[in-house]
């Protein structure tokens, strides 16, 4: 489940994943995307990851398609982690965006929200 943080302003959209990520998590975000982009040209985006506990591949699906749609507006991406495969994913992810993407553990909190500008 997506929950839309309320440091999210201006390009800097901030999500906490909890949970399992559905299709419906996307249909709640990508207007905020759509929006964030068309105002500012570039976004931001910062990730709390909690837990997840797995992801449709309807969601799956549309992670991909939001990441290629979205590839050159990115500027940079914030993921907070707890475990390795966290970090991994956020490595994964780096050659699908135009941004740097850069893994902090939750300690770290505070200096990824300096980092991404919230």
């Amino acid at each position: 489940m997506f929950k839309i943080l309320n440091i999210t302003k201006d390009n800097l959209i901030a999500i906490k994943i909890d949970g399992k990520i559905v299709k419906s998590d996307y249909e709640k975000i990508t207007p905020l995307i759509e929006k964030t982009v068309e105002d500012y040209g570039k976004m931001r985006l910062y990730l709390l990851i909690d837990n997840i506990e797995g992801i449709e591949p309807a969601a799956f699906t549309e992670d991909v398609k939001t990441y290629i749609k979205y590839f050159n507006s990115f500027e940079k991406i914030a993921v907070v982690g707890e475990n390795a495969w966290q970090r991994m994913w956020s490595e994964l992810a780096s050659p699908f965006v135009s941004g740097t993407v850069k893994y902090f553990k939750f300690p770290e909190m505070e200096r990824a929200r300096h980092w991404i500008g919230g």
